[in-house]
């Protein structure tokens, strides 16, 4: 019987540690799955944005029905921008996998021969991420504006002196000028802050923060909480908050679940570019 009892002891005693153990290793498990999810996701994008848009857009135009391959095959060689002489090297190749592509091969039959194994990978990652990621896709998203407006990449530039960096992207136009949701998703802030001025934040149904920045006038239907539909209206365009000594603009940026902002100035060509059409 003393001996059944010091067992059941150690059995005991196993099991808590085995517990412990567990509840310790499972979390742990889960934090490090999301915080290798977001940063996955954070370079997808920043990979995506990195596409040149007129690329995109020419092939949009041209071969709608497969333009993401044919993006994927010239990324390949826009990938190695600070290589010449690998470009060089790979640009018969390229033009090949195009007249591939122009003959009615399907991308997963392609003969890559002549590239490397690297090159290869880049294109097939590519071709996925613009599958996996709508920013591209016709249809799913629209410019933020209805009438031609101007617009630079300055994203990165220093602002304030150097003290933070611009995390968005400029759209010039006159004041008043209509704003509208770029995607469906849910009011999450609205209203005044120092930098932004009047300023409306959209949780969009991808996951990402949508940041629409120094309004003249927000649309006053709108309620936190609520949602909006893509081409809903936002307000008007101003120079509220920090942007009071510059021309009307609106600065638009988008956030990732991560916190993380990323350049939309590719994205937004080419939704310009579909927006047009669709009109």
């Amino acid at each position: 019987m003393k001996h059944i009892q010091q067992f059941r002891k150690k059995i005991w005693r196993g099991a808590v540690v085995l517990i412990i153990i567990v509840m310790i290793t499972i979390p742990t498990i889960i934090i490090t799955r999301a915080i290798v999810y977001n940063e996955s996701k954070s370079d997808a994008y920043n990979d995506l944005s990195l596409l040149a848009p007129e690329v995109v857009i020419h092939y949009q135009e041209v071969r709608l029905d497969s333009w993401k391959d044919y993006v994927a095959v010239i990324q390949v060689w826009n990938m190695t921008d600070n290589d010449q002489s690998y470009k060089e090297s790979i640009d018969p190749t390229t033009n090949h996998l195009v007249q591939q592509l122009d003959n009615g091969i399907n991308f997963n039959n392609l003969d890559w021969s002549g590239l490397n194994i690297e090159a290869i990978k880049q294109a097939k990652y590519c071709r996925h991420l613009l599958d996996q990621y709508l920013f591209f896709t016709p249809g799913e998203y629209q410019f933020p504006l209805q009438e031609p407006s101007h617009y630079t990449d300055t994203f990165g530039a220093d602002r304030e002196g150097g003290q933070r960096k611009h995390e968005g992207t400029d759209i010039f136009n006159q004041k008043g000028t209509p704003i509208f949701s770029v995607c469906n998703g849910t009011l999450e802030r609205i209203g005044w802050n120092r930098l932004g001025g009047e300023r409306v934040g959209i949780r969009g149904q991808d996951g990402n923060y949508y940041y629409y920045a120094h309004l003249e006038k927000v649309n006053e239907a709108l309620l936190v909480g609520n949602s909006i539909s893509k081409g809903e209206l936002i307000g008007t365009m101003g120079n509220t908050g920090d942007a009071i000594t510059t021309p009307d603009h609106l600065h638009f940026g988008i956030e990732l679940p991560n916190g993380k902002w990323i350049n939309p100035y590719s994205w937004l060509k080419v939704w310009e570019f579909n927006s047009r059409l669709n009109r």
